[in-house]
């Protein structure tokens, strides 16, 4: 680990949220997959003002999630996306009571985010709860409301516009020339629990994840991982229904995760919940494959439901 993981001994390195671990050497511990709900134009959303929503639909969706992840020893969490604090509320007390995935908070805004976590303190709702995210655009205001609630869990989005070098999410993240780096910030806002996030912004950076990932976690070793939604169903080569059809969106789909899987991210980002159904499977042979012929190395699952004793 390099010289700078010692200047952030606050950052836990391994760590659970819930009962989800996130952390460790590739293979060690399975990758935890994010997946989102209540998004934009989700069909299961009725009112996105007032978080009204399809229930049953919901209910339906995420145990689906908590089956699959059961058998294949993946485990997920949940982006909770609000136009609200109102709603932001309904959804996740919803989420609450048919899943105990840990929960990440997400709105546009930053006031609507603090609003609803301070409405959630007030209802004893804060715990597996995750802020989504603390970034560039990130003011004083906000990480001093953070540092105000019992919150210590938050996404940073490692995004340096000025660099495409392996090192350039690595060198935003601990900052240069007298600016404040984003783990100053979440240092600042009280967090302890980080889930450093890579931005993928399109298909052409894919490959360029696992090394910008490798520089942070040698120097830092901090869970990383990237969003690969963002470039798969943003893809004009995969959005061209009349070449690529729905099947072969999803195989590529689950191709691009189980690469990034396998080449070190702690976390992934998969876009719509409903991708876990194709995208959950491929990464537990991953995770089981990378594990297993690992044993040599010393690598070892640090997880008694690792996928390696569920598909192998």
């Amino acid at each position: 680990m390099g010289e700078q993981a010692g200047s952030y001994g606050c950052f836990e390195r391994d760590f659970t949220i819930g009962d989800v671990r996130l952390g460790g050497r590739c293979g060690e511990i399975p990758t935890v997959l994010i997946g989102s709900i209540f998004y934009m134009k989700h069909k299961i959303v009725k009112d996105a003002q007032t978080g009204s929503f399809d229930e049953e639909k919901a209910r339906e969706l995420v145990e689906g999630c908590n089956e699959l992840s059961a058998r294949l020893g993946v485990r997920f969490m949940l982006d909770v996306i609000g136009n609200t604090s109102e709603a932001l509320l309904n959804y996740i007390t919803f989420l609450k009571g048919v899943t105990d995935a840990p929960i990440l908070l997400n709105a546009t805004l930053p006031e609507v985010r603090i609003e609803a976590l301070r409405e959630l303190h007030k209802r004893g709702m804060l715990e597996n709860i995750i802020y989504n995210s603390i970034n560039g655009f990130s003011t004083p205001e906000e990480l001093e409301a953070l540092a105000e609630l019992p919150i210590c869990a938050s996404v940073v989005q490692a995004y340096n516009p000025g660099s495409k070098k392996p090192d350039g999410p690595y060198r935003t993240l601990i900052g240069k020339n007298g600016k404040e780096g984003f783990l100053e910030k979440a240092k600042r806002a009280g967090m302890t629990k980080l889930l450093i996030d890579i931005p993928t912004l399109d298909l052409s950076n894919i490959g360029t994840i696992p090394y910008a990932a490798a520089v942070i976690q040698e120097e830092l070793g901090l869970p990383v991982g990237t969003a690969p939604s963002n470039a798969t169903y943003a893809s004009g080569w995969l959005r061209d229904r009349e070449h690529i059809s729905r099947e072969q969106f999803r195989a590529v789909d689950a191709s691009v995760n189980s690469y990034l899987a396998a080449n070190g991210c702690n976390f992934l980002f998969i876009g719509p919940l409903d991708g876990c159904r194709w995208v959950m499977p491929a990464v537990a042979a991953v995770n089981a494959f990378h594990v297993y012929g690992k044993r040599s190395a010393g690598i070892r699952p640090l997880t008694e439901d690792h996928p390696m004793y569920k598909v192998l």
